[in-house]
């Protein structure tokens, strides 16, 4: 299997390649998600930083862009539009003037609300007939790949 899934590999062939399957999956999930998303005016990357402050009472750009893996500029910009929005609040942390904290919202936290739906939608049609094992399974090993890449 490994020589299948080695690109450099003669018997190379995307349909044993990890990361072809990834992408796929990674694909249709954002295609399903902007189908939902637009008509609320939202989309992805806003759901996955509404998600990120969810989790955290506040959070730095920086650690968001990480935590999201998006560039720290596209982050940046991204977080000045949703804060036109309203839905997040941005404010120079008490530890480092150079940093910038950022927090949601009471309409960031609604239109979370609001996604957080959607997003189970998804997720239900996705693993209806996954069991506890199974998706803890895979998000070890997706935890594993993305630690050994990073």
């Amino acid at each position: 299997m490994w020589r299948q899934a080695d690109p450099k590999d003669q018997l190379f062939s995307s349909d044993a390649s990890p990361f072809f399957h990834l992408t796929r999956l990674v694909s249709l999930y954002q295609i399903r998600m902007d189908a939902h998303l637009k008509p609320i005016g939202m989309d992805i990357p806003r759901w996955r930083v509404l998600a990120i402050l969810h989790e955290h009472e506040y959070a730095p750009i920086g650690r968001i862009a990480d935590l999201a893996v998006i560039r720290i500029s596209t982050m940046t910009k991204l977080i000045y539009r949703m804060e036109n929005e309203d839905l997040i609040s941005t404010s120079v942390s008490e530890h480092d003037a150079r940093v910038t904290d950022v927090r949601l919202t009471e309409k960031g936290m609604q239109v979370f609300t609001e996604v957080r739906g959607i997003a189970s939608l998804i997720f239900g049609r996705a693993f209806h007939n996954f069991d506890d094992h199974e998706i803890r399974t895979l998000i070890n090993t997706c935890s594993k790949i993305y630690q050994n890449i990073y």
